[in-house]
């Protein structure tokens, strides 16, 4: 965790530094999901646990 906060500490500007930085603490990054853009403009998506059920369930028929 220290070099990763050095490494971004040294090139602050980097996406890729601030990423693993980020997700290194094990907190992760989250919001509300209300407050969207996809929300506000009613729009629904899938989550990871819907896609999985619907595309690599096992078939009931087979």
């Amino acid at each position: 965790m220290a070099k990763l906060k050095g490494d971004l500490a040294a090139d602050p500007g980097d996406p890729m530094k601030k990423y693993r930085a980020v997700f290194a603490e094990g907190r992760g990054v989250a919001w509300d999901k209300r407050l969207t853009f996809n929300a506000a403009q009613g729009i629904e998506l899938t989550t990871a646990a819907q896609w999985i059920a619907r595309n690599l369930a096992p078939d009931p028929g087979a």
